[in-house]
C-alpha cells in the first residue's frame, strides 16, 4: 500500500486537466487516486467520475455520478451532475431547429431566403438524419423561401432531426497526427485568448476561427463546427474546432481548453450534439437574405428536444419544458 500512494502521489484529477499530464491519454495512475480521493467524500466522487469519463469509461462514470447525485444537496452540484449523466449515456431524439423571422416595418417584406448550414452525421459516434420541416437540402446548405411578409408579423419555420449518438473518446492518441505533434496544437489554443467583446451569445465561435486560422499558417489544417450544448433544461449553441486530417473530426475547444485542457481534446460527450460545418455559411447558424429593398427584419434560431420523445432525455424536464433553446 505505501508503493501505491508514493507511486501515485503526483497525479491528482484536477492537476491532470489542468496541467495536461498527457495528450496521449488519460494515465492509469491519475484513475487509481481518483478513485482513492473519493473514498474521502467532499468533491472526491466528482473527481471520480470526471476521470473516468475522460479515460472513456462512460458506463463506469455514470454510476459514479448517480450515486453522487443520491447525496447531492447543493442544487447547482446536483444539476452538474445531471448534466454529466447526461453527457456519459447513449442519445436517440428528435431535436427541432426553430427559425423565426419577423417583420419589424410597416410594409411588406418579398423573396426572403432563410438559410442554414446543412447537419451531417459526424462518425463514428454520431448519426444524424434530416426528417423534414420547413427547410430543404441543397449543395450543403438547408434553404427555405419565403414569398412575403407583411409588416409587423412573424414567420415560424421548424427543421426535425433524428440524432443517435453515444459518447466517444478519440484517445488513445498518436504523438503526432498529420504530420505535426498534437501539443503544437495544444500551443495554438494557448494563444486564443478569450476576447473582451464579441459578436453573439458568446466568444465561441470569434475563438474558433481565430484558432483555425493561427493552425493553418502552422500548417495544421483544422474546420470549425457548431452544434448545441445541453445545460439543465437549455439547449445552448456553441462553436469548436475538428482536426481536417491525421485524426479527421477529433475535437479541439479553444475555449473549454481554457478550464479543462484534456477535456478539450479528443472528447465526445453527447451533451455535446456537433451539427454542422460553419464555414458553409461564413459562421452563421442562420442567414436571411433578400432582394433591395426597405426591410427592417429580425432572425432568431432555438432549439429543443421534441418532449413526446423520452428516449433521449433521462430525467423529466422541467415546468418550462420544452427546454430553451438559445440563440447567438
Amino acid at each position: 500500500m505505501t508503493w501505491l500512494l508514493l507511486s501515485l502521489y503526483s497525479f491528482s484529477p484536477a492537476d491532470s486537466c489542468a496541467r495536461m499530464v498527457t495528450l496521449e491519454q488519460i494515465p492509469e495512475q491519475a484513475v487509481l487516486y481518483a478513485e482513492l480521493a473519493s473514498r474521502q467524500g467532499g468533491d472526491g466522487p466528482l473527481l471520480f467520475g470526471r476521470m473516468l469519463e475522460l479515460a472513456g469509461r462512460f458506463e463506469d462514470a455514470a454510476l459514479v455520478y448517480q450515486a453522487a447525485l443520491a447525496s447531492a444537496s447543493d442544487p447547482l452540484t446536483g444539476q452538474w451532475l445531471r448534466d454529466r449523466i447526461r453527457g456519459v449515456l447513449p442519445l436517440d431524439t428528435i431535436l427541432v431547429l426553430r427559425a423565426s423571422v419577423t417583420n419589424l416595418g410597416t410594409t411588406t417584406a418579398r423573396g426572403l431566403l432563410l438559410v442554414m448550414p446543412e447537419p451531417g452525421s459526424h462518425p463514428p459516434y454520431q448519426r444524424i438524419d434530416l426528417l423534414g420541416g420547413a427547410f430543404r437540402a441543397d449543395s450543403g446548405l438547408l434553404l427555405c423561401r419565403l414569398d412575403s411578409l407583411p409588416g409587423g408579423r412573424s414567420a415560424v419555420m421548424p427543421v426535425f432531426l433524428h440524432i443517435v449518438q453515444r459518447p466517444f473518446s478519440f484517445r488513445p492518441l498518436p504523438d503526432s497526427a498529420g504530420g505535426f505533434p498534437l501539443e503544437a496544437l495544444a500551443d495554438v489554443l494557448r494563444s486564443v485568448r478569450i476576447p473582451d467583446e464579441y459578436e453573439g451569445g458568446g466568444p465561441c465561435l470569434s475563438m474558433s476561427m481565430e484558432a483555425m486560422r493561427t493552425a493553418a499558417a502552422d500548417g495544421i489544417g483544422l474546420d470549425v463546427v457548431g452544434g448545441i450544448v445541453r445545460r439543465g433544461d437549455s439547449l445552448v449553441f456553441h462553436a469548436w474546432d475538428v482536426l481536417r486530417e491525421g485524426i479527421p473530426g477529433m475535437p479541439a475547444d479553444p475555449l473549454l481548453f481554457k478550464t479543462d485542457s484534456l477535456r478539450a481534446f479528443g472528447h465526445c460527450p453527447t451533451d455535446v450534439i456537433p451539427l454542422w460545418d460553419m464555414m458553409a455559411t461564413g459562421g452563421h447558424e442562420l442567414s436571411i437574405l433578400f432582394p433591395e429593398q426597405e426591410a427592417d427584419l429580425s432572425i432568431s434560431l432555438t432549439a429543443f428536444f421534441e418532449p413526446s420523445f423520452t428516449n433521449g432525455w433521462p430525467f423529466p424536464p422541467s415546468a418550462d419544458a420544452p427546454p430553451k433553446g438559445d440563440a447567438r
